[in-house]
């Protein structure tokens, strides 16, 4: 993918760095993990500057570091106690290239990893762990403010593995993200029809349905039960109306819908739709956040000419400056057309569209009066909105 294309440029481009303020760069090749590890611990001997693709192992865990850099003794602030490794007066760091802009967790708990791991080896943990970040910033840690938590964690999941039993899976329904399991996961939900399946439902309410002792789809579905400790009636009939509308499509290459119809008076669902007006406009954006602050680089907008055509209207941006004149180009454009006619609507899907007028009415100083307006006089549409509170 362009992802991991984009990452491949990042390491090649942090190893050319290296080499260029003239260090002794070492590769590490080989047929089999065994043999690169075998090559890292002779590279590490050596005294190779920069290591890359290093092998490291400490079972039950082993894995490939981006970068292990050399370190003197005389440049640390505290000269290592120990070295069993039959390494001369020098040990190694571990460097981390990521994609990402910002510092996240995990990215510190698998530098920890490698930190140990390179213990294990020289004999002295690393004082500091660096991430060399996606916008050209290296965010150098100290190992031991991070590494006892790491410990701790560490320790949590193998305890967890050794007591694994097949009689006691672990509930999908914990987590957020199965990764390259979701396949799996997702059959395991089917199996149990567990009534995290359920549209819309929190694990909180989950929490609270079983408590109530319903424990699947088919009894919230089935289930002439009233009331539930903790969920409000309204919301209660919501879920159970959503549980039953789902069973009911199962199978179905066309799913159930029903529309739900708005109270009178009341401002929800297909009652926040406006009149047509023929200056209306259908509007979505791209962005690509691998840029510093994100990088706003297509404004698509569809509208209808006056004999009915549909008409494309884009602008695009391959800069900040572009992203600046992109923006004001746009709104400009808009703002005109709601000046002509103030039933005039731009309709876009979830809140992305707003947030990013907001964030470059701010980055750039430009459009606040005109952004301001529109907004004021919900001149933006929401259809994710409508759509939610419109359609079962």
């Amino acid at each position: 993918s362009s992802l991991a294309q984009k990452g491949y440029e990042h390491e090649d481009a942090l190893e050319a760095a290296f080499i260029e303020q003239g260090l002794n760069v070492v590769k590490i090749e080989g047929e089999s993990s065994d043999e690169k590890h075998a090559n890292t611990l002779a590279a590490m001997r050596q005294g190779a500057d920069v290591i890359v693709q290093a092998r490291l192992e400490l079972p039950p865990f082993g894995g490939y570091a981006d970068f292990l850099v050399k370190v003197s003794h005389e440049a640390e602030s505290s000269s290592p106690s120990t070295n069993k490794s039959g390494l001369g007066d020098w040990h190694y760091e571990v460097w981390d290239t990521k994609l990402a802009n910002k510092l996240k967790p995990t990215f510190v708990i698998q530098l920890c990893c490698y930190a140990q791991m390179l213990e294990a080896i020289q004999g002295c943990l690393p004082e500091f762990i660096t991430v060399a970040l996606g916008n050209g910033e290296n965010e150098r840690l100290r190992t031991s403010d991070y590494f006892y938590y790491y410990q701790t964690l560490k320790a949590s999941f193998l305890h967890d593995h050794s007591n694994y039993s097949p009689d006691n899976r672990p509930d999908p329904a914990d987590s957020k993200n199965w990764a390259d399991w979701s396949n799996y996961a997702e059959s395991l939900l089917i199996e149990k029809d567990h009534l995290f399946q359920v549209a819309t439902i929190t694990k909180g309410q989950i929490k609270k349905l079983n408590q109530a002792g319903i424990d699947t789809m088919q009894e919230l579905a089935t289930n002439d039960i009233e009331y539930v400790p903790g969920i409000n009636t309204i919301v209660l009939e919501k879920l159970k109306a959503q549980a039953k509308i789902q069973k009911q499509s199962a199978g179905s290459a066309i799913p159930r819908f029903e529309i739900i119809t708005p109270a009178p008076n009341e401002k929800s669902g297909l009652a926040l739709l406006p009149p047509h007006s023929p200056l209306d406009v259908f509007f979505d954006i791209e962005g690509y956040p691998l840029d510093e602050g994100g990088l706003e680089y297509l404004w698509g907008n569809t509208y209808f000419d006056e004999e009915g055509n549909r008409q494309f209207n884009d602008f695009w941006a391959h800069n900040p400056e572009q992203e600046k004149q992109c923006f004001q180009d746009f709104i400009q454009w808009v703002y005109q057309r709601w000046q002509q006619d103030p039933k005039m609507h731009i309709y876009h899907y979830a809140n992305y569209e707003i947030a990013a007028c907001r964030k470059l009415m701010g980055r750039y100083g430009v459009c606040e009066y005109e952004v301001d307006q529109l907004l004021r006089n919900e001149v933006f549409v929401d259809l994710y909105k409508i759509v939610k509170g419109g359609v079962l």
